[in-house]
């Protein structure tokens, strides 16, 4: 611009050497000139002309000394029609048609400046302004046609520019066209501008190599905004460079501005980066078109899809992270942020601009479509979708841009460190959401196919703890499915409002876990987590539900401050049969056809750290159980027990009846089938853990056996070598006792009753000082059996004595009962009768001895009461 006005100030010496050309000769046309150059501190070094046969003027050389600049023109024709009255100052333009240069020589003598604006430029003030500059080149004119050939400009030697660096190009301009090239002393293209006017408008095109206008601009920073001179152009940052086209193609008309432009082959570069975070490389290729009418600007990135070059827009960013990491260091960023970078190795980023950006400078807002933003790193590539973004901004005192909303998605794979003891595998990403700015809160809306999965999951697998967990948990995978909205208070409602308070959840959350396998112990196909949370931090409620393999197991529901929270987890009345067809291992074998299992844990979480510290209270309850446990069939179980959990430690509580712990048989069994029967057990039984130790205690323990009853008011294990384990037997049915084995000739009734003291020394059972009684008269009956036959015969006091007990009806049965470590009994028996059929009373003595565990183990009573009585006869 600085040259035209130059060409123009040319003009005007031309004008007065033409009023003067037919009257004087060059030293005093010189003369005249210099006097009105004069005030503009120029004036004219040389020149010499002469006029040719059609009266045009022939300039062969003309120099013009200014403060900016030293002007040599070569070879100038001016076309222009004589006549008197055009011989004038104000009229003399008139005359003249064309101005014709050769060449043009220009060096430079001082940095060239921009006017100082006054006060900033103002948002909202610029359509205003743009408006009025695109109208001041429609109504710019050239007063008469200028064509330069070719000119050279030497740019001024400054302490930024110590070589003489030389420009060259050509310009040509019209009533309606306007033509400028540049180019350098390489003759590489730095900026060619075309520009033609049409009906109430122009059209324009611009195309510009910016590693060639980098280093123009350079060499004229004071032209620059300040702004732009800092970060970019000053010596303190020279290690940067720039490559790349860029091709605009202008119109306006009827007050619409129509950019086309392209950015082609862009490449960015600098070695200190920003805010010291190291060697930075931006590579673009973009083409997009701008409009803009009536206070409004439209970027769209995807006007003319048929153009392979829209739709490869993408900005790729190249970074060092290793250097990025420690700049972010020196500025403090979350040690998490840090952390996530140090695991995920991202050494570029690409963004795609997609749809249109659409700027209002009446209502200072700005809505975008949306851009893609890329990242690629060792696992996958990690794409952050943003869609239909809406900002505001303002520039009091500067721009400033605040979100509104916004659609987003983030897909791809993470390494997240904290889960490395977990899963060596990264992290699966499928995020769906929004971002909303409300007047007092931001809110955070993440939609239903938003899902997070681990794969490959199991126990931490270190050293030490391997030696405490011998059978790890695997799983195959972990999908996590969020539904529903956070949202965030902002800084200023904060300030009203506690921390805690400041954040509240309304989500729904659905936890999926494929093939659950603990060897030994379990294997689940499918467990499912669903839960709802809502409330703030400081007011909580979370209820979930834990399915597996469709059956829903538990209910979790926690409440309160999300520091401290109160639990529950419960089921009411699981099916047995269900829980035991999720192929659960247990240490005995069990085959049950009923009953239900109902539970219920509560209380506070204080310790996060260590689940087991803190204070719990559990309620157990298994109804109407029937089946069989290691052989044994039992029919209808009941059992209720309350715990206390806490520290690691596991103490029942007494049942509580109407505010009173009350003693209550918590634990029923109607039929306990063996090779005998019991009916009707019941016991009250507590159950605790403490210190690593499991200890059992079982109080006013009772059941029917042998038509009988028995009953035990205290027993523990481990059993004490001290304390006797007191068996009591009521009314013992004898005849239904050797109902077990029924052997020939053999017939004993009657009731027996009596106590036995068991002990334990640590190896053995013992029993001392027991005794056994019979509850009203018996009978004893010993006939037709062989083994008996064979003794009557062999001798006369065989024959008496058992013919006494082929009939005796007893009225007096004693027994006192011990047993040794070697688990023999010995039964000190006495009994008294009378046998009518003989007419005569009988006493007998017996020293029964046999092997009680023996016995046990095959409950054949009636042969051993036979060989017995037999060897006690003897």
């Amino acid at each position: 611009m600085r040259l035209f006005k130059v060409t123009l100030a040319i003009c005007l010496v031309i004008v007065i050497t033409l009023s003067t050309v037919f009257y004087s000769r060059s030293s005093v046309v010189t003369s005249m000139v210099n006097n009105y150059l004069t005030s503009h501190n120029s004036a004219i070094t040389c020149l010499d002309f002469n006029i040719n046969a059609n009266f045009d003027l022939l300039i062969s050389r003309l120099c013009i000394d200014t403060p900016y600049a030293e002007l040599e023109l070569i070879n100038t024709r001016i076309e222009w029609q004589f006549e008197p009255s055009y011989l004038t100052a104000a009229k003399i333009a008139d005359a003249i048609s064309a101005i014709h240069i050769a060449s043009a020589n220009v060096r430079a003598k001082a940095d060239i400046s921009l006017p100082a604006r006054s006060a900033a430029q103002k948002s909202n003030e610029f359509p205003a302004q743009l408006s009025q500059l695109l109208n001041d080149i429609v109504e710019f004119t050239v007063p008469v046609e200028l064509d330069i050939q070719a000119f050279s400009y030497q740019v001024f030697t400054n302490q930024y520019n110590q070589q003489q660096s030389i420009y060259q190009g050509q310009l040509s301009a019209t009533a309606e066209q306007l033509h400028f090239s540049l180019a350098n002393a390489k003759k590489e293209s730095v900026l060619v501008l075309e520009l033609v006017r049409k009906q109430q408008g122009f059209s324009a095109n611009i195309n510009t190599d910016l590693a060639s206008l980098r280093t123009f601009l350079t060499l004229h920073q004071s032209a620059l905004p300040p702004a732009l001179v800092a970060p970019l152009v000053t010596a303190d940052n020279e290690a940067w460079s720039v490559m790349g086209a860029f091709n605009s193609q202008i119109d306006w008309h009827q007050q619409v501005l129509t950019m086309t432009n392209t950015l082609s082959h862009f490449s960015f570069r600098t070695e200190q980066g920003f805010a010291q975070s190291g060697p930075i490389e931006i590579e673009a290729t973009l083409a997009w078109q701008s409009v803009f009418t009536a206070g409004n600007l439209t970027l769209d990135f995807t006007h003319d899809k048929n153009q392979a070059s829209y739709q490869h827009n993408k900005i790729q960013l190249i970074i060092e992270q290793p250097q990025l990491l420690k700049a972010l260091s020196a500025q403090g960023v979350a040690v998490q942020v840090l952390n996530f970078l140090n695991d995920n190795v991202i050494n570029e980023v690409s963004v795609s601009p997609r749809g249109s950006v659409k700027i209002d400078f009446t209502k200072q807002r700005i809505i975008s479509d949306g851009f893609n933003i890329s990242t690629s790193n060792i696992n996958a590539p990690l794409t952050l979708s943003l869609n239909n973004l809406a900002l505001s901004y303002h520039d009091k005192p500067a721009i400033t841009v605040n979100l509104q909303k916004v659609q987003f998605s983030l897909t791809g794979q993470v390494n997240v460190g904290q889960l490395a003891p977990f899963s060596k595998q990264p992290v699966k990403l499928n995020i769906i959401g929004a971002l909303v700015q409300h007047n007092d809160f931001w809110q955070v809306t993440l939609g239903e196919d938003t899902a997070i999965e681990i794969t490959q999951l199991s126990l931490p697998s270190s050293m030490g703890q391997q030696e405490k967990i011998k059978n790890k948990a695997i799983v195959t995978s972990l999908i996590s499915h969020w539904q529903g909205s956070v949202a965030i208070a902002k800084h200023e409602r904060q300030s009203q409002l506690n921390n805690s308070a400041a954040v509240t959840f309304e989500l729904e959350i659905n936890h999926q876990i494929s093939q659950l396998h603990l060897a030994n112990i379990i294997h689940i196909n499918r467990l499912e987590l669903n839960t709802k949370v809502s409330g703030s931090v400081d007011n909580i409620v979370i209820h979930a539900e834990v399915i597996a393999d469709n059956l829903a197991i538990a209910r979790v529901k926690l409440t309160g401050d999300i520091r401290q929270p109160s639990i529950e987890i419960f089921a009411k009345e699981l099916l047995i049969t269900d829980l035991f067809a999720l192929k659960i291992k247990l240490p005995i074998e069990m085959e049950l056809i009923d009953g239900t299992l109902s539970y219920h844990l509560s209380g506070q979480i204080k310790n996060n750290e260590n689940f087991m510290a803190n204070q719990m209270l559990l309620a157990l309850s298994v109804k109407d159980v029937s089946g069989e446990i290691d052989g044994t069939w039992l029919q209808e179980l009941n059992w209720q027990q309350q715990f206390m959990l806490q520290h690691g430690q596991l103490t029942s509580i007494a049942a509580d009846v109407k505010g009173k712990a009350n003693a209550v048989n918590n634990l029923t069994i109607a039929k306990i089938e063996t090779a005998t029967v019991i009916s009707q057990f019941s016991t009250q039984i507590a159950i605790d853990f403490v210190q690593g130790e499991l200890s059992l205690v079982a109080r006013n323990s009772q059941g029917n056996l042998f038509g009988g009853s028995f009953a035990i008011a205290h027993a523990q294990w481990p059993f004490s070598k001290t304390l006797a384990v007191e068996l009591k037997l009521t009314k013992i049915d004898l005849e239904k006792l050797l109902e077990l084995d029924k052997k020939q000739g053999i017939v004993v009734t009657g009731k027996v009753s009596g106590q036995l003291p068991l002990y334990y020394d640590g190896e053995h059972f013992l029993i001392k000082a027991g005794h056994l009684h019979n509850v009203g008269d018996g009978l004893i009956q010993v006939y037709n059996n062989s083994a008996v036959a064979g003794l009557k015969a062999s001798s006369t006091e065989f024959s008496l004595a058992f013919a006494a007990l082929e009939n005796l009806h007893y009225h007096h049965l004693t027994s006192a009962v011990s047993m040794t470590d070697d688990g023999y009994m010995l039964l000190v028996t006495e009994i008294k009768g009378r046998n009518p059929d003989l007419d005569n009373e009988v006493n007998l003595n017996l020293n029964l001895s046999y092997d009680l565990l023996g016995l046990l183990e095959s409950f054949n009573i009636t042969e051993y009461f036979e060989n017995k009585l037999i060897k006690g006869l003897h």
